[in-house]
């Protein structure tokens, strides 16, 4: 099958620019994996990671604690200091990963906490991991706990210029994650080779590379930063749009949201020909449905659709309730 770029399914592959910008990729990404390591094993208390959006650090980060089987406890969004010490009392062997808590660093209990929980003065013992005591005392009582585990952090922005987090900096390893236009685009055609899976069924190589081309395209001269998450949205709206489930191209959908705005550019497919083809599938979805055996089932659907097995319960149900319609009326 060849596609509107000229890629076909045998020839989605690399080109010398890409393996040159990610040989950059991987030792960066082997960078943040090694101080993940230098953590899981002990030998570090803490690492802080940050970088723009869709870059792959937090992928990276939990892919490596996953590789080494590594327990660790993940928290997001927002977290007060009270909360970092309970986490560390109650899971003190662990990794505490904290992903965008960049709110944290706002509250000066937390700062404390975090302080010592990253650095003790106690003397290192070989074949331990360091032992750091943190308290939390209020008036009415008083928290300790011995923390042995680690920490690791990823945000979007560095620490804020406080003395406290400078203290903090000197503690862990500190590192901003940032990947060039064509070192981010190589890794979306790295991610083409073994095409995409989504919700709607598998997208292959040379879809992925279609719509990797035109992400490129469409970035073109907008100073629009390339990131992983965009790929990944476009695939989905690929897919979206490949099971008839909208009613705009795909191109519209992922130059809008490169845009940020609607456009038109005039690429809608007749509506006459999207609704047969949806009919038909709605009709061969209940053909099928007396069926028994699941996997002959969904063998024959393929087979005429090309289409993925969750499409074909969407046409079933769908073809249902229109018929129900029909006989309301």
């Amino acid at each position: 099958m060849t596609f509107s770029n000229g890629v076909t399914e045998t020839s989605v592959r690399l080109s010398q620019n890409d393996d040159v910008a990610l040989n950059c990729v991987d030792a960066k990404f082997q960078l943040v994996r090694d101080q993940v390591a230098a953590v899981a094993l002990g030998l570090s208390t803490g690492a802080y990671m940050f970088g723009p959006g869709g870059c792959g650090k937090s992928y990276a980060v939990i892919d490596e604690l996953r590789r080494r089987n590594v327990p660790y406890k993940l928290y997001n969004s927002r977290m007060t200091g009270r909360g970092l010490y309970n986490a560390l009392e109650k899971f003190p062997d662990a990794i505490h990963l904290l992903e965008d808590m960049e709110q944290l660093f706002r509250d000066t209990g937390a700062r404390g906490v975090l302080r010592s929980a990253l650095w003790s003065q106690t003397p290192a013992v070989e074949g331990r991991r360091p032992e750091r005591l943190v308290t939390w005392s209020t008036y009415r009582m008083e928290h300790s706990t011995i923390f042995t585990g680690g920490i690791i952090m990823t945000a979007n922005r560095p620490l804020p210029d406080l003395p406290e987090l400078e203290a903090v900096k000197t503690r862990i390893a500190y590192t901003q994650v940032a990947l060039s236009d064509q070192e981010m685009i190589a890794l979306m055609r790295r991610l083409c080779l073994d095409g995409q899976a989504t919700a709607a069924g598998h997208v292959t190589p040379a879809e992925c590379r279609e719509i990797c081309d035109y992400i490129v395209d469409q970035c073109g001269g907008l100073n629009r930063r390339f990131d992983l998450r965009l790929f990944s949205n476009a695939v989905a709206d690929y897919a979206q749009w490949r099971d008839l489930e909208s009613g705009c191209h795909w191109n519209d959908l992922v130059a809008a949201r490169i845009k940020e705005r609607p456009v038109a550019l005039g690429l809608v497919a007749t509506p006459t020909g999207r609704e047969a083809t949806k009919a038909h599938e709605m009709k061969l979805a209940q053909e099928l449905e007396a069926i028994t055996d699941r996997q002959e089932r969904f063998r024959r659907w393929n087979e005429e659709t090309g289409k993925s097995e969750p499409t074909f319960y969407r046409r079933l149900d769908e073809g249902k309730k229109k018929l129900s319609r029909e006989v309301e009326n």
